[in-house]
């Protein structure tokens, strides 16, 4: 059965309602998510992840109990089932928030929009910012989660993580991986002061909601993550470089923060980060069924980039 029959059977059996439609959203490398309109007009976001990532599914439940309830404007979670056993897929069901994610719509958002929503966004992970700090550093589905010793950690299995696949895929060189290490072993120090402070990690150009030019809501929020809030602030500028957008954005968000000089420095070196972070993803197949590809002008634009990102003053 795919998961595309999986999940209208899903809907069909908990709401008692025939799909009228469904189609599936195309972000995102873990889980199989699909649109779905009720034949009473309910829509409805289910999430299908495949045997062995139910984890992560188990987080998005355990944070929308915990973040809804403090002000953090997440989907209503409307059913799930981790089990597997009545269906083949662990699933949870969603409020479907209304408008498309932030890269989507940005181009024809106008520059006071682009300020209002990095405020709010700012303001979210202020409110996440004010939960306990984490029993760790890293990625977590829960305060239970077993984390690294230090954040330097994180950043460093980050860029190994990227070696590995570089490696496997045989499409970009796995030395980049160096250069962007050597940048950021000058920010030893400030790494080393980082609290473990939780911050929502992938408020990018995906996953941040906008209807009629404001934020409507955070969705996939499988993980918090505990450590440096600028983590995520570097991956959405790169998404945006990689885009050919305007990183104005940026700008905004960077300017709410209140941001010295030592912290766009490393937000820099964070943007290098997931430089090499993309490259890795390119000759990797994830939930689909043929690799990411990448003809030779686009390989020469992310060599570009990088070399854009490192000769960056500190």
């Amino acid at each position: 059965m795919t998961t595309e029959k999986e999940a209208i059977r899903i809907v069909e059996t908990r709401f008692k309602q025939p799909v009228r439609s469904i189609s599936r959203f195309q972000t995102g490398l873990c889980h199989y998510v699909y649109d779905i309109v009720t034949g009473n007009g309910q829509q409805v976001v289910a999430r299908l992840t495949q045997p062995g990532n139910e984890a992560a599914l188990e987080g998005a439940v355990y944070w929308s109990e915990r973040l809804r309830p403090e002000g953090v404007p997440l989907p209503e979670l409307l059913d799930y089932d981790l089990s597997r056993q009545e269906f083949l897929h662990a699933y949870i069901l969603l409020e479907r928030l209304p408008g498309q994610d932030l890269g989507e719509i940005y181009q024809s958002l106008l520059a006071a929009e682009k300020d209002r929503i990095a405020g709010e966004v700012a303001r979210i992970q202020a409110i996440v910012g004010r939960f306990p700090v984490g029993p760790g550093y890293g990625f977590a589905t829960s305060y239970q989660t077993n984390l690294k010793a230090s954040w330097t950690e994180v950043v460093l299995g980050d860029l190994e993580r990227s070696r590995i696949r570089l490696e496997q895929a045989a499409i970009f060189k796995a030395e980049i991986v160096d250069r962007v290490q050597n940048r950021l072993a000058r920010f030893e120090s400030y790494f080393a002061k980082i609290l473990p402070t939780p911050f929502l990690d992938d408020t990018t150009t995906k996953n941040v909601i906008i209807h009629e030019g404001r934020l409507s809501g955070i969705v996939d929020v499988d993980m918090v993550c505990f450590g440096d809030p600028l983590f995520t602030v570097g991956l959405t500028r790169m998404a945006l470089l990689n885009l050919d957008y305007n990183p104005d954005y940026i700008g905004y968000w960077c300017e709410h923060l209140h941001l010295g000089g030592m912290q766009r420095q490393v937000l820099t070196g964070y943007t290098a980060l997931f430089c090499v972070n993309f490259m890795s993803e390119i000759g990797q197949k994830f939930n689909r069924e043929n690799p990411i590809t990448a003809d030779p002008t686009q390989v020469e634009k992310f060599y570009s980039l990088l070399d854009r990102l490192l000769a960056e003053p500190i």
